[in-house]
């Protein structure tokens, strides 16, 4: 059900832009609300600039707020207020503008968004535009809302209207380049009037997104070492490039060694149900999926063996199935008096090679 009105206790959060709403509807303005998705008025509409009189734009003014369409109360209002003639209506113009923008409040909703360079933001960004009457809270409908980028740099919507529930929304789209480890987009009431840009800087609100080092998440392990298709159960490379992420000093908890093949590479590659079955396992965060994989490639003599290791690491954020970072050393050669051995070797040689090669990749890594 779309909230239209609740009873609610103003407080001074209220008028800075942040509000606490409390449960109980205004049945008489749902009736409204109601009425108004049955007519089809819960599209944005354009809005009202026929030309009339000062004396009829305040008319017209006073009609659409007590219609609750403070779009077309707001231009109307600002049309009245810059038309010529009928001096003697200024004083109720400005005291009508005054009290209306005066009601008229604005919050950000969004819980504290994380953003990346290089990629957009998972969810859009939400600004509410609602207007208060006495204890009463009314959504501001089919307001025109532009959001800018004000620090940083960014692709996101630039316009929007408030829906029925009083809400613009704002997508970013492509972060291009974040200013002092954050990203800063300013939403603003603008109307075009008569030529002119009219900005309510009442209701102007920023949204302050902010990048998450990698070294903030946590970051568990899942393991999967196979020496000449042999699962090894207690993977020592495993845990030596678990314990390299540690003395990096990321956040690394407890992982596991997987042995379910299916269920590990379908996760790895993004497959959301064998993800959700490791988030119920290891909770939220980063899953750094570990392939450990050796194979006898020769025999040299009767004592003597040749086996190559392949070993890849892909994290995985196990909230959105996004891989953000990978890392692979492939045909790293080891020897051995047995396969096993050889192929022991091989992991052994290819794991080191890999922590050097991590050493230089998480040196970048912000």
């Amino acid at each position: 059900m779309i909230i239209v009105a609740i009873a609610c206790t103003l407080q001074a959060g209220l008028l800075a832009g942040c509000a606490t709403f409390d449960n109980a509807f205004h049945e008489q303005a749902v009736r409204e609300q109601a009425v108004r998705e049955q007519e089809g008025e819960t599209e944005a509409k354009p809005l009202d600039y026929a030309p009339s009189s000062k004396e009829v734009l305040l008319k017209k003014a006073h009609h659409y707020q007590n219609k609750r369409d403070y779009a077309n109360a707001l231009v109307n209002i600002v049309r009245a207020e810059r038309a010529e003639g009928d001096a003697w209506l200024d004083a109720s113009i400005n005291r009508f503008r005054n009290n209306l923008i005066e009601n008229l409040n604005a919050r950000v909703l969004y819980e504290g968004a994380v953003v990346e360079a290089g990629r957009g933001a998972d969810e859009p960004l939400e600004y509410m535009l609602f207007y208060t009457d006495g204890e009463l809270i009314y959504p501001a409908f089919n307001v025109p809302v532009t959001f800018k980028v004000h620090r940083g740099e960014a692709r996101i919507t630039e316009k929007s209207f408030t829906n029925s529930a009083g809400i613009a929304r704002c997508d970013v789209l492509h972060v291009n380049r974040l200013e002092g480890g954050g990203l800063v987009i300013r939403a603003s009431v603008r109307l075009h009037i008569e030529g002119d840009v009219f900005t309510v800087e009442k209701l102007e609100r920023d949204f302050r997104l902010y990048h998450r080092s990698m070294r903030e998440k946590s970051i568990s392990f899942v393991i999967l070492e196979q020496n000449n298709d042999c699962e090894i159960e207690n993977s020592v490379s495993g845990r030596r490039i678990e314990q390299f992420f540690i003395q990096s000093e990321f956040s690394v908890l407890r992982g596991m060694t997987e042995s379910d093949e299916t269920l590990f590479f379908s996760a790895r590659d993004g497959d959301a149900s064998s993800l959700a079955v490791y988030e119920k396992a290891l909770g939220s965060g980063l899953v750094a999926f570990t392939h450990i994989q050796s194979f006898a490639s020769s025999k040299v003599s009767e004592n003597f063996f040749f086996a190559t290791s392949t070993i890849s690491l892909s994290m995985v954020d196990l909230s959105t199935g996004r891989l953000v970072f990978e890392s692979v050393v492939e045909d790293v050669k080891g020897a051995g008096n047995t396969e096993e051995k050889a192929g022991a070797k091989a992991n052994m040689v290819a794991t080191d090679r890999f922590i050097e090669q991590l050493h230089v990749q998480v040196s970048k890594l912000h």
